[in-house]
């Protein structure tokens, strides 16, 4: 079974905090649909995620990087959950959790580096941490 594979899949997961993030996630794809921007008030308070690199895991594309700012992480280097959203100009992305603000990306001997690095996931539900969330 795929729950077997991907435990993430199975909805024993669907807390009442993944449904209120479910529902701001909706109402922000809403807003974007119609407005293509984030409220730059908004874009202000987010995460800042520098060095960044993008990475394939079987949940979905998320970003490597440095980060400053964020609520809940105070370690520099960090994984996001996985992506929603991108702003085609590259000043954000949004997460099931909330948004971050793409500083530059990592050069490609960083990138390289950063990609080869095994970095332990710890998945508390939220976003990101030294390879996840927070």
């Amino acid at each position: 079974m795929l729950t077997q594979l991907f435990p993430f899949l199975d909805p024993i997961h669907a807390t009442s905090d993944l449904i209120l993030r479910l529902r701001a996630l909706a109402d922000d794809a809403a807003h974007l649909q119609q407005r293509r921007s984030v409220s730059p008030a908004l874009l202000r308070t987010a995460p800042l995620l520098n060095y960044w690199v993008p990475i394939r895991r079987p949940e979905g594309l998320r970003l490597i990087g440095q980060v400053r700012g964020h609520p809940l992480i105070k370690a520099r280097m960090m994984m996001t959950s996985p992506l929603w959203f991108a702003d085609p100009e590259g000043n954000w992305v949004r997460t099931l959790s909330r948004y971050y603000r793409l500083g530059p990306p990592a050069n490609p001997a960083e990138a390289s580096l950063i990609t080869s690095l095994n970095i332990q996931a710890h998945d508390n539900g939220d976003d990101e941490a030294p390879e996840d969330e927070a």
